[in-house]
């Protein structure tokens, strides 16, 4: 009777005679079905607002009727960028983000490099009071860091010297 039991039920589970059923993710409902995002739908007034509403749709929202991204768990630590269809959700922006933060940084790293080799008196007077052009050919020339990074790093003049570093006593 067991293996009666065993076989009639894996022949129903392989033949698919199960109900569909559906995970609940963290409590999202599909966005079709959340009255939140319908609401929010409807008060669409323009052709691309309408296009981003259905395109949507097709999401996972939360109570709030906001739509989620939910990415898969990578198997491989460094496989994040092989995992498709999220690219405009999370990589892209991303990118975009550390790019951005990475101008301002090099521009702030330039400037403060430039008028520190002007003297002394003149590094403390531009870093209350900012010299524009220089601000700006450091922000221009910025927008190359990932290279200009490169470059340093290969001649050794991104890192300073151990013995220029001030260690604090403790």
């Amino acid at each position: 009777m067991r293996r009666l039991f065993a076989v009639v039920l894996s022949a129903l589970l392989v033949l698919g005679f199960a109900p569909v059923a559906k995970a609940d993710i963290a409590g999202l409902t599909p966005c079709a079905e959340n009255a939140r995002f319908q609401q929010r739908a409807s008060a669409a007034d323009t052709p691309q607002a309408i296009a981003r509403f259905d395109r949507y749709s097709k999401s996972l929202c939360g109570d709030d009727g906001l739509p989620h991204a939910l990415i898969p768990a990578p198997v491989e630590p460094f496989a994040m960028p092989f995992i498709r269809g999220h690219e405009g959700e999370i990589m892209i922006p991303g990118v975009i983000f550390i790019y951005i933060a990475g101008i301002i940084g090099w521009a702030g790293r330039s400037y403060l490099q430039a008028i520190k080799a002007k003297g002394h008196k003149a590094a403390l007077d531009n870093e209350i009071h900012l010299d524009i052009t220089l601000a700006f050919n450091c922000m221009l020339r910025a927008s190359a860091w990932p290279w200009l990074a490169h470059i340093e790093g290969q001649n050794g003049s991104l890192r300073e010297s151990d013995d220029k570093i001030t260690v604090s006593p403790r």
